[in-house]
């Protein structure tokens, strides 16, 4: 919604125009009404599927941890709602920052819940060797947990420059350092983690496709920038001009930055898989990541 300039598209919830939202006319609608109610409507569709989540896991499951588990699921989409409400209600950029950084959060919840409860998991057997498994798992960690900084970040970078007031130059230009530092930080530590999957032989499809997925990501990255706020005086002499270089927010940026974030939640999903996995194949009992407390997974066989 900070892409397209549509989170406010409404002033009212859970009502669209006076309309409760699950009855408004939302194909009659145009431009960032027709954003924002897509929006809605999709939240809407992720807390009934949470629902019935919860249904068929009590049903089906026997793991009493992995029903609990469930529950918390449901009431990451249902706190995930009311924020994104209370965004609206209150028209305050800070709750639409934090509303963009719980999103990456339930996303991990529901990466979790698939990768318990696959046929994987029941199956797998321990390794034998886990000494060099267990550098893998601690990288595999500290990739989610510089992933889901980066995604907070990120965050900065696009909410700073609506902000009013003498600081907001300053975020954003301090956001964008350390964003980059990031992007370092993350491309050195998933090259090593690669490497450590490929040549102990474990997790390496993890480990190549995030490899991939970085590269993405920092292509989209540079193209994110230069689309928005142009290319550096250096790179102007040296390449001339260029057409599509610091644009307003038409259909090409708005499709860059949209990019641009779901690779970046992409590679957190990938990085906490990866993690999830060598922890069961290491029989690690009990795996508590530092960026969300409440995604804690057992691993009794």
């Amino acid at each position: 919604m900070t892409t397209t300039g549509a989170g406010m598209a409404f002033p009212d919830w859970m009502n669209s125009d006076g309309t409760f939202f699950l009855f408004y006319d939302w194909l009659s609608s145009v431009g960032d009404k027709f954003v924002e109610h897509g929006h809605r409507l999709l939240g809407a569709t992720a807390g009934f599927l949470s629902i019935a989540l919860v249904i068929v896991v009590w049903r089906t499951e026997s793991r009493g941890w992995v029903r609990k588990f469930s529950w918390v699921i449901l009431a990451g989409v249902i706190m995930q709602g009311v924020l994104g409400g209370i965004r609206v209600l209150l028209d305050e950029r800070v709750l639409a920052m934090i509303h963009g950084c719980t999103g990456p959060l339930f996303f991990l919840l529901c990466v979790t819940m698939v990768i318990v409860t696959s046929r994987w998991w029941q199956t797998c057997q321990p390794l034998v060797e886990k000494a060099p498994a267990k550098n893998a798992f601690r990288l595999a960690i500290v990739c989610t947990v510089l992933a889901y900084l980066q995604l907070i970040v990120g965050a900065a970078v696009r909410h700073s420059p609506h902000m009013i007031g003498e600081a907001a130059a300053v975020v954003f230009r301090l956001a964008v350092y350390f964003h980059v530092f990031l992007a370092l930080v993350i491309v050195a530590h998933v090259l090593l983690l690669a490497w450590r999957c490929l040549r102990i032989r474990v997790q390496r499809v993890g480990g190549i496709g995030l490899l991939i997925l970085v590269a993405a990501q920092l292509c989209l990255g540079v193209g994110t920038w230069i689309v928005k706020y142009g290319i550096p005086p250096w790179a102007t002499s040296l390449l001339g001009e260029m057409t599509f270089a610091n644009r307003a927010e038409d259909a090409m940026s708005v499709q860059l930055i949209t990019g641009h974030v779901a690779i970046g939640s992409l590679i957190l999903a990938v990085s906490l898989a990866i993690a999830l996995r060598l922890a069961r194949q290491l029989d690690i009992r009990w795996v508590g990541l530092p960026l969300a407390s409440f995604c804690v997974v057992g691993a009794e066989r």
